[in-house]
Parts: C-alpha cells; sequence; structure tokens
C-alpha cells in the first residue's frame, strides 16, 4: 500500500482494503473516480470536494481486484484492492491515450498563459498561470495535452532562460509557469551522510541511507534537430557545447565528439536552434541519481516532488565548490538536485475517502490494511533518458504524407469462450476473438500500424433458445411474443482498443446465452481508420455453473406440517453466501436418510435471491407432510439458468409439537399449562376479571378499572383518545415532568430539570365559576434570607407578572399588572409601594408613590400636565433667576441676572418668544400668588433655532 509521486508523471498507487467492506461501497468504487490521501482523520461526508486541495495525494482508479491475495500465504480470500495513478492522467496516459487533439491547436504568437489555457483539455481547469516572457507560435495535432505541455514549457525554458514547468493538482486545476514559483528552489534540506536533525539556519538533515548512481550514457556534444518539412525540404537546427563544458579526450588527444539527432516535425525552422539548444542542455553533463531510503514518514514537511535539495557526498563526487553552505558549523559544497520520485506507505493516520462521478464521498479509512512500513524512497537528479519527454520522433527518412488506409482485419470463427464467476457471484461470459493482420486498401502492407479498435453490442434480432428448465422459472405474464419469448436486452455499442501486432483480445463480462455482434478495424499512427469488418454475430456461452452445495436446513416437525429454515449458506460452511445468481431452493422430503431427491420426493420450491444473501434474510418454508414417523429433508439450490446444485445433507424431523388427540378439543388446561407462542384472534374480548381490579382488551381499544369499578385508563381504537385518572409521571427521578402531583392540591403539572426536588409548575384555581392559571418558578433566595417566587398569573380581570414571597404570595419587588382598563408596572416591597408607571385610556402617571415625599408627573387628554414635588438642578451648570411678579397683573416682568459662561449663554424661552442673550424679557406672569418664582433654563447653542425649552417651578 504506497504512492510512488513522479515528478511531471503518472505515477501510481495501490491499497488494499479488508473484507470488512460493505457490498454496496465496494460496488460504488468505479473505474477513473477519485480517491483522496488526507493527513490525520477528517469526515469526507462533511468536506466533500474540500479534500481535493488539502490531500496529500489524489489519485484516479483504474484496476479493482478482489482476488485478495494476502501476500504471505498466498492464499486466496475474499479480499479488495485499488489501485491507479496520479492526476497527471486527465493530461494523458502512458499510452497516450487522452483527449487527443484531432482537430489542430494552433496559438499564434500567444503569451505562456494564453498558450496553456488553449491546450488544456475539458478535463482539467485552469489554476494559477504565472507570467513568462516572450511569445510562443506553433501547431499541435493528433497527441495528448501532456506531451503538447511539455513541448510547450520546453519552449519557453529555452527562449525565457529559466526553467519552465506544470503541475496538476488534486482538484483538478493545473498551475504552469516558472518552477520558482511552482516548487521551492532554494534548497532547505541537505541530504548526506551527517547525523539527521535541524541547524540554527533552519536546514534540515533527513535520516537514512542512500546509493548514488553516476553516468555519462547521455552524454552528449552536439544535436542537429530535424524539424519541419519532407525530402530534403527539412529545416534543421543545430547546437554545440560551450567552451569548458567538454573535459573529455579520445584516445588520440582530440576534444571527444557525441553528436545526437532528433526529430520534431512540429518545430518550425525558427524555433529549430533554440529547440536544439534545449535539448543539449540535458546532456552535457554527466547524470548523477541520489536514492535515499528513510524512516523519517514525515519527510513531506522537509520537500516535495519537485523541490530542490542540497546533495553532498565527497566520496561518490557529488560536491560543487561553487555552492557553499553552513550545517551545524561544517562548512559543505554540496550540489544542487530536484526530487523527481518519492516512494512513501500508506500507514494509520490518515483518512482515505473515495469521490464517485457523481460527487458522493464515501469515507475507507475504517476497512484499511494499513502498511506496517515508515521506509520512504526518495530519488532526485535522475532525468528521464530517452527525448521522448520532449517530444521527439525516431529519426529517419521523413516519407510524405501517409495516405494509406488500413483495410478491414478478418475476424476468425469460431470464437472460443466460457462462463465464470464474478468477485458479486453472479455468472458472467468471456470469449476470445481472433483475427488476422489486414494490409493498406492498395494492397501495401501496412507498417505504421497502431492499433484495432473492436467494438461490440447485444444483437437485438436474435431468437433466444430457452430450456424447459428454464422456462419453469419464468411466469407467463412475462413472456413475450410467440416468435420471441425472451426478448433481447438492448445496449450502445462498446469499443475497446488493442494494441498493434497483436491478433487476438479477450472480452469479458458478457451476459451469458446473449447474442452479441462484433466488429474490428485498424488504425495506423497518423490517425488513418479502415473500415469496421463484417458484422459476426455470436452467443456467448452458456451459464452451466450450478450453485454450490447448500448447508443442511433447520427443520421442525408437527403432525401435519414441516417448517425448514435455510440461511443460504454452502455446505462448506458459512451463513448467506450462496451464490448471488441463485433463484429457488428445492425442499425434498423422504423416509430414508440416504434418498435420492427426484420428482417424487420434490415437496416445494421456495424463492431465494441474491436481495435476501445481501440482507441476510433466512429462507422459511412450511411444507404440509401429514405424517407422524420421522422423516428426513434434504434441499438443492437452483440458479437463475436452472442448474441445480448437489442435495444437501439429510436432516432428520418427528412430529412432537401437537398431541392430545391433535388438538381436536382445545382446553383451557392447554393454554394454562404453558407459553401461548402464536399470534390469537378475539372476536369479543380479552379480560384479568369481569368486576373488580381488572384490564380489558377489546374491539373498542383498552381500559383499566381500579377495586371500586371506576374506570381508571381508557384508550379508544377510533380515534386514539387516552384518558387516565390519577398521577401521570415521565419519570420516577431525575429530570421528569409530573401531572396531578397529588390529588390535595390544585390542578398542576411539574417540572423537574435536575436531579434535585426543586421544581417549577403551572397550576389552576377558581373561585367557583371562574378559572385562573398560574406560571411558577421553585422559590429562591432574594438575598435577605426571604425565599421569593418569579411568577405569571392570569385570570378573568387581569394579567399580572410579578415577584412574591413563597410564604404568603405577597408582592415582593418589580410587577406589572394589566387590566381592561389601566397598566399599572411598579415596584412593592413588604406592603410600600414605591415607583410606578400607570397608564389608563386618558391620562399617564409617571413618578414615585411612596408612603412620603411623593414626586411624580400626571398627564391627561387637557391638555394639562400636574406635577407634584420639586424640581431640582445645578446652578452652576444652569443659569438662575428670581423675580418677584405682582401677583394677579398681566403686567410684563423683566427678568434679569442670567449667567454666561464663556461662549456658552443661557436663555429663556416660552411657546410664542424665544429671546437669546443675559436677559429675557416680554413674559407675562400673572395668577402668581407666591412671592417668589425660580426660573431655571437650559443651556443653549447661542442660536436663535436651537433652544431648549426651559422647566418653571415654584420655589
Amino acid at each position: 500500500m504506497t504512492v510512488t509521486q513522479v515528478h511531471q508523471a503518472l505515477g501510481s498507487w495501490d491499497i488494499n482494503l479488508r473484507q470488512t467492506l460493505p457490498a454496496d461501497v465496494w460496488d460504488a468504487l468505479d473505474y477513473f473516480g477519485h480517491i483522496a490521501f488526507v493527513p490525520g482523520r477528517v469526515d469526507p461526508a462533511q468536506h466533500g470536494d474540500n479534500l481535493l486541495t488539502v490531500a496529500r495525494y489524489v489519485g484516479v482508479v483504474r484496476r479493482r481486484d478482489n482476488s485478495g491475495d494476502d501476500r504471505r500465504t498466498n492464499l486466496i480470500e475474499q479480499g479488495f484492492q485499488l489501485a491507479g495513478v496520479g492526476m497527471e492522467f486527465w493530461l494523458g496516459d502512458d499510452d497516450d491515450k487522452g483527449a487527443v487533439y484531432e482537430t489542430a491547436v494552433v496559438p499564434t504568437a500567444k503569451t505562456f498563459a494564453q498558450t496553456v489555457a488553449m491546450l488544456l483539455p475539458p478535463s482539467v481547469t485552469a489554476g494559477t498561470l504565472y507570467p513568462v516572457p516572450g511569445v510562443y507560435s506553433g501547431r499541435h495535432q493528433y497527441e495528448t495535452p501532456r506531451k503538447a505541455l511539455k513541448y510547450v514549457c520546453d519552449t519557453f525554458t529555452g527562449s525565457s532562460g529559466q526553467k519552465i514547468g506544470y503541475r496538476v493538482n488534486g482538484d483538478a486545476t493545473l498551475d504552469a509557469g516558472p518552477e520558482t514559483d511552482l516548487y521551492v528552489t532554494e534548497p532547505r534540506c541537505v541530504i548526506s551522510r551527517k547525523t539527521a536533525g535541524k541547524d540554527t539556519s533552519d536546514l534540515e538533515s533527513v535520516p537514512g541511507t542512500f546509493a548514488v548512481a553516476r553516468d555519462v550514457e547521455d552524454f552528449s556534444t552536439r544535436v542537429v534537430l530535424l524539424a519541419e518539412g519532407d525530402g530534403e525540404s527539412i529545416a534543421t537546427g543545430t547546437a554545440s557545447i560551450g567552451p569548458g563544458l567538454n573535459p573529455y579526450l579520445d584516445l588520440h588527444g582530440n576534444p571527444l565528439k557525441l553528436t545526437r539527432m532528433a526529430s520534431e516535425s512540429d518545430t518550425t525552422a525558427t524555433m529549430a536552434d533554440t529547440r536544439a539548444a534545449l535539448l543539449l542542455a540535458q546532456y552535457t553533463t554527466s547524470q548523477d541519481e541520489l536514492t535515499i531510503e528513510t524512516d523519517n514518514y514525515y519527510i513531506e514537511g522537509s520537500f516535495d516532488v519537485g523541490d530542490y535539495v542540497w546533495v553532498w557526498d565527497p566520496g561518490a563526487g557529488l560536491v560543487n565548490p561553487a555552492n557553499e553552505i553552513t550545517f551545524r558549523g561544517e562548512r559543505l559544497n554540496p550540489i544542487k538536485l530536484q526530487v523527481t520520485e518519492a516512494r512513501w506507505p500508506i500507514t494509520e493516520g490518515y483518512t482515505v475517502a473515495y469521490r464517485a462521478g457523481d460527487g458522493t464521498w464515501y469515507d475507507l479509512t475504517d476497512h484499511m490494511e494499513w502498511d506496517g512500513s515508515h521506509t520512504v524512497y526518495v530519488t532526485v537528479g535522475g532525468f528521464t533518458r530517452a527525448l521522448e519527454g520532449s517530444g521527439a520522433q525516431p529519426i529517419g527518412s521523413r516519407p510524405s504524407q501517409d495516405t494509406s488506409v488500413p483495410a478491414a482485419p478478418t475476424l476468425v470463427t469460431p470464437f472460443t469462450g466460457s462462463a465464470y464467476l464474478d468477485a458479486r457471484g453472479f455468472t458472467r461470459a468471456r470469449v476470445i476473438l481472433a483475427w488476422t493482420a489486414p494490409n493498406n486498401t492498395d494492397g501495401t502492407t501496412i507498417i505504421d500500424g497502431d492499433h484495432y479498435e473492436v467494438r461490440y453490442a447485444v444483437d437485438t434480432d436474435m431468437i433466444y433458445p430457452a430450456t424447459w428448465s428454464q422456462l419453469s422459472q419464468v411466469r407467463w405474464q412475462d413472456l413475450q411474443t410467440w416468435a420471441q419469448p425472451f426478448a433481447s436486452p438492448t445496449g450502445q455499442w462498446q469499443t475497446m482498443y488493442v494494441p498493434w501486432g497483436a491478433a487476438s483480445a479477450q472480452l469479458q463480462d458478457l451476459s451469458p446465452g446473449v447474442g452479441y455482434d462484433v466488429q474490428i478495424r485498424a488504425v495506423d499512427k497518423v490517425g488513418n481508420r479502415g473500415a469496421w469488418s463484417p458484422l459476426v454475430t455470436f452467443v456467448a456461452s452458456q451459464d452451466n455453473i450450478p450453485p454450490s452445495t447448500p448447508a443442511a436446513p433447520e427443520v421442525a416437525g408437527s403432525r401435519i406440517a414441516l417448517q425448514i429454515t435455510h440461511r443460504l449458506g454452502q455446505s462448506s460452511g458459512g451463513t448467506f453466501n450462496l451464490e448471488s445468481d441463485l433463484h429457488h431452493l428445492e425442499v425434498h422430503v423422504d423416509y430414508e436418510p440416504g434418498f435420492t431427491p427426484d420428482a417424487t420426493t420434490l415437496k416445494a420450491k421456495v424463492s431465494a435471491t441474491a436481495g435476501m444473501i445481501q440482507a441476510q434474510i433466512p429462507v422459511v418454508a412450511t411444507v404440509q407432510v401429514e405424517e407422524t414417523t420421522a422423516r428426513y429433508v434434504r434441499v438443492i439450490a437452483v440458479d437463475q439458468t436452472g442448474n441445480k446444485s448437489g442435495p444437501s445433507d439429510a436432516v432428520q424431523a418427528t412430529a412432537l409439537l401437537i398431541d392430545n388427540a391433535h388438538i381436536s378439543d382445545l382446553t383451557v388446561s392447554k393454554l394454562t399449562a404453558g407459553t401461548l407462542g402464536a399470534d390469537v384472534i378475539v372476536g369479543a374480548r380479552i379480560k384479568t376479571a369481569d368486576t373488580g381490579s381488572r384490564v380489558e382488551l377489546n374491539s373498542g381499544g383498552i381500559g383499566a378499572w381500579n377495586a371500586a369499578g371506576q374506570q381508571t385508563v381508557a384508550i379508544a381504537a377510533a380515534d386514539g383518545s387516552v384518558s387516565i385518572i390519577g398521577q401521570l409521571k415521565s419519570g420516577t427521578s431525575g429530570r421528569r415532568i409530573e401531572i396531578n402531583p397529588t390529588d390535595t392540591l390544585a390542578p398542576e403539572i411539574r417540572w423537574y430539570a435536575d436531579t434535585g426536588s426543586r421544581f417549577g409548575y403551572i397550576n389552576a384555581i377558581s373561585d367557583g365559576t371562574e378559572v385562573s392559571l398560574g406560571m411558577n418558578s421553585s422559590s429562591y433566595d432574594d438575598g435577605t434570607g426571604t425565599q421569593i417566587i418569579s411568577r405569571a398569573f392570569l385570570t378573568d380581570q387581569f394579567a399580572r407578572l410579578e415577584i412574591i414571597r413563597a410564604a404568603d404570595l405577597v408582592q415582593h419587588g418589580g410587577y406589572t399588572h394589566a387590566h381592561a382598563d389601566y397598566l399599572l408596572s411598579g415596584f412593592t416591597r413588604n406592603g410600600v409601594e414605591g415607583g410606578r408607571y400607570s397608564a389608563g385610556q386618558n391620562h399617564v402617571d409617571i413618578g414615585y408613590h411612596g408612603p412620603t415625599n411623593e414626586n411624580y408627573l400626571y398627564f391627561d387628554d387637557s391638555g394639562l400636565t400636574f406635577q407634584k414635588g420639586r424640581w431640582v438642578s445645578d446652578a452652576a451648570a444652569y443659569g438662575q433667576v428670581t423675580v418677584t411678579p405682582v401677583p394677579n397683573t398681566p403686567t410684563p416682568v423683566t427678568l434679569t441676572g442670567f449667567v454666561t459662561k464663556g461662549t456658552d449663554v443661557y436663555g429663556f424661552a416660552t411657546a410664542s418668544t424665544t429671546v437669546i442673550g443675559s436677559t429675557v424679557q416680554g413674559v407675562s406672569v400673572s395668577g402668581v400668588t407666591n412671592s417668589t418664582m425660580t426660573i431655571w433654563v437650559y443651556r443653549t447653542n447661542n442660536t436663535a433655532t436651537n433652544v431648549n425649552w426651559q422647566h418653571i417651578g415654584y420655589a
């Protein structure tokens, strides 16, 4: 169970799943779904597609295997295995299959980002496309996006002077641009034979052992590139090694000369020299490959595939004097290499989740067979040795445009085939097709063959034969017309690709006994497709595999019948493990233990299907056998085609369950002697007594009566209504509800919220004609030792929300009293009234109504305001003037003595006149009986339009 990541390549992964994996989950794990490996434990159903971005690795499923080899004992068990490749698959696979450009994509003077966007297939979307200097023009046809993107990145690498690359992320987005934006190019990790650990400069040394390989097998001093064109008009590009980069000599002392030939028919003449220089740059130094074996499982925290690391091993020649680093006080001269491959185990601690094509996530973590190893293998510095990675083509003469078309291959009949059981226990068929290789339509030999395409579909014109045994399993109403009793299934063409050079192929997962049409055609390397071969119809192998011998049944006997139970298990052991194409069981009964089942011993056919096996529902059947002596029972399994298994072992059954003249006279003693274990249908009633304390069940419902004959419980069958006399509790302790806790109190419902004895309650009281309702909290201490209660009290006259004393129910705090004629809110303590608010239809009263010094305002609908009490203000903050008016005289009085503080001026205002300044004039005062009148004036903003109204009171 490992993951192999390769820089800009498919890589691979595989996992093993336990036998505990549910069958429906295994069926949901389909091809081309996605597997995500996420560090830590998360819930896939909750996080959904967010896992694609946080996963350490996301792969594509390409192989499902439930053969179950445990890899230790080589025993075949019922296990499950999934395997596949990385997300780069969506750009093109290892056989160059994918979203091939059949219509040419021609970028013309496009930027790097524009070019990449044009080349992306629908299965991959653009992520972050970093800017790259320069523009690109080219033509791409009959190649996968993976090859095209590598070609474009290599081209921009040569023109921009920096290494350009791409990566496919777990959410099928593609990032592309300079490697400085995609990977860590300034190493944070040093790989050497030094002790593992970290340095104060944040450099990290990875533990483990490593092997170094260096060679010059691909060393070249010159590249000649054959670019676009045919024959003698082929454009060429050349590049030679720079001075000082070729230290090697031949035997005669001449500089080493190794010229490499390359071919790229898509490269234009203007780009030929650039592409040649790019190819040569890969082969002007030795190939340095370092393979690390380490137990540092969390190596991803140090570097990832594509990142650069420091490598230092003087013994292997991995030294570069131009580089100097300090690790733990020691100066090292390492070389800088890129991590090209990592292989790491999938161990416990990961979340493994599968994403189906419809976006549904399945959690596989609990069914994983974890890898016990923690060893990680990392390869750095290794590069592809062949030029195919840069889109190169075989060297040779360029023929003219290929106009030859392959002729149709000839299918060799008859085909060979067989039936087999698939992983789910259903019978399927396979067939081996064979054909002879064709020539081109002009009679020439095909030298550029690429592959064959085989297509097949269900034949809808065939009349399907059926045996009488098969026909006996089908109901008359399920048959079709007389001309074709069994109608064929319908389906679309399915296509299989076979590599060139093969002369046979195997079709699997066919329906047994069903006819299929098949055709084949040849395709050459330039995409010329030949005609389909003549249609050939064949019938897939019939289902000739009988079910496994079933286990012996469980039998219970009586005087008149046998009851047979079978758990659909095989005779070799287990339950519910018979094959999934099971149709029914035959039940055979005879007097001899070793009897051979035949038509005379057949007593019943009992349905048994794959659904019953999957749901683990046993077969239960009753066979009418009127005997009193010992009988023997055997069962035979029959599949959907009519194949029969061998008979099970015989099981003996004797009539022991019915006696006493075979119950021709049923007495009460027969019922009271034991337990009545059957369903009973009564036409009248069931009761424990006729009078007194009793319980009765009848067609009207369920009832209970006390010793006095009073009905205490009544449950009506007609409408489900329930009547109960007495207490009703939801529990005996702890959190509970009690209704009518005692008949000595008023009607009451209590709520106990915890295990204590305190409770809140709702009760009702009545004066004989009206009902009042109270909702009460449990009592609590108000801080003075007095127990008080919060309650809402509703009567036919008023509604009140209040705090009361528990002892005498007297108001003891704030209250609100709503009456039909008024609203009153206030505060009362020990019977003494405090502040309050009172409102009626024609008045509002706000203030203090205590036993002394009443102080309040009173407003009514007469337009007057009444006030009792004194106005108090701050003379230092407000202007004050005292005048002595002439009693009962309307003569205007001049008010003086106002105070000015800084720029703030205090004034006096009336409804008709506003005067700002240190004096106020024009105020008429009449009807004053006091000798002195005090006027307090609010502060103003010294503007005539923003004056506060004054308050006037008598001193």
